[in-house]
C-alpha cells in the first residue's frame, strides 16, 4: 500500500527512491499502473543513488518524499534534521548470510573476515547482528572489511579475501550458483528492521491524507508487478523476477505499512554503538502511524 502525504505548497509530489531493488516494487507498480494519478497525485519518481543524498534533496526542497530505510531518518535527525516516517513497507530485514564453502557455521568465522558494503550500511548492520547473535565480537573476533557493494562482497569471497557477507536478491541467485553456503536466510536472521519507509519533513505532514492500494494490485496482478520490476531493474530473467516478486511482495510487504517500533529501535541501538547521542533521540517523534490507523479502520469497517 502506498501512502500519499499532502505536502505544503506542493502540487506535484516528487518521490525519491534510492536503489534498483525489489524493495521498491510496490512504489514502481503504483506509477506504472497509473494509481497515483487515479487518486489525484501528480507523482514523479526520481532515482537518487544513496539515502544520504536523497535526504539532502528532501531537506533542500528538491523532493517531497524519500522512500528509503529508517536509518536515513535516524542519521538525519542525529545531524539536527526533523524528519518523520509515515509508513514503512517492511519491518524485517530481507537478506541471506552467505559464507565460502569451507565455513560450515558462524562460529567458524572466528579469526576470519566478513565483507560489508560500507560501515553503517544494511550489510554492516546484518553482519554485526549475525556475529553478536552467535557470540562473536565484530572487529575483535571477526574482521569487517568495507568493500563498496554487494558485487564486491561476492568478488572478495571468490578470492577468499573475506569468508562471509550479507547478500540480498537478486544477487542471492548468483551467490548460490557460485557455490557459496547460504547459512542464514531472512527467517533465521530474524532482524527487526524498518525500510521501504515514506520519509517527509515533520513540518510538511498534514492531517488530510489518502491512500493508494498498490499493494493490493501487486497481489492481484503479479504479472504487472513483475513487469514493473523488470523495467526498473532492467531484468528479463524469469527466475530473478519470480524470486524478487515473491520475497518483496508476497512474503514480506505489509498491506498496511505501519512503522515498527521494534525495527526502528534496533536501528537506533545499532547507531548508538558508534554514536551514543543516538540514544537521546525521541523515538516517538520519528514516525506517525495515525494515517495508517485510519486506513486500518477503513479496511476492517463493515461493508
Amino acid at each position: 500500500m502506498f501512502v500519499k502525504v499532502s505536502v505544503l505548497k506542493a502540487q506535484k509530489l516528487r518521490v525519491a527512491y534510492t536503489a534498483f531493488a525489489g524493495t521498491f516494487t510496490i512504489l514502481w507498480l503504483g506509477k506504472e499502473a497509473g494509481l497515483y494519478q487515479k487518486y489525484g497525485a501528480d507523482m514523479d519518481l526520481l532515482y537518487i543513488g544513496s539515502s544520504t543524498r536523497a535526504v539532502q534533496a528532501l531537506l533542500g526542497g528538491d523532493v517531497d518524499i524519500v522512500y528509503s530505510a529508517a536509518g536515513a531518518v535516524v542519521d538525519a535527525n542525529l545531524a539536527g534534521a526533523d524528519l518523520t516516517m509515515v509508513g514503512c513497507q517492511y519491518d524485517t530485514g530481507q537478506t541471506s548470510f552467505f559464507t565460502t564453502p569451507p565455513i560450515t557455521g558462524i562460529a567458524a568465522l572466528k579469526g576470519k573476515a566478513v565483507g560489508v558494503s560500507r560501515f553503517g550500511a544494511f550489510s554492516d548492520f546484518v553482519a554485526r547482528h549475525v556475529l553478536i547473535k552467535n557470540r562473536l565480537q565484530p572487529i575483535k573476533d571477526v574482521a569487517l572489511l568495507q568493500l563498496g557493494g554487494t558485487q564486491e562482497i561476492i568478488a572478495a569471497m571468490q578470492k577468499n579475501l573475506v569468508q562471509g557477507g550479507s547478500i540480498s536478491l537478486p544477487l542471492t541467485l548468483q551467490a548460490r550458483k557460485l557455490g557459496f553456503r547460504e547459512l542464514l536466510t531472512t527467517e533465521t536472521i530474524a532482524l527487526p528492521f524498518d525500510y521501504g519507509c515514506f520519509i517527509v519533513k515533520s513540518s510538511q505532514v498534514r492531517t488530510k491524507r489518502e491512500t493508494i492500494a498498490a499493494y493490493d494490485l501487486a497481489i492481484q496482478e503479479p504479472a504487472l508487478a513483475k513487469k514493473a520490476i523488470g523495467k526498473y531493474t532492467r531484468t528479463t530473467d524469469s527466475e530473478t523476477l519470480d524470486a524478487t516478486y515473491k520475497e518483496n511482495v508476497k512474503d514480506y510487504a505489509l498491506r498496511v505499512p505501519y512503522v515498527s517500533v521494534a525495527g526502528l529501535s534496533s536501528i537506533i541501538d545499532f547507531r548508538a554503538e558508534q554514536t551514543a547521542e543516538a540514544k537521546k533521540l525521541a523515538l516517538e517523534k520519528m514516525f506517525d502511524n495515525s494515517l495508517l490507523h485510519e486506513i486500518q479502520k477503513e479496511i476492517t469497517a463493515p461493508k
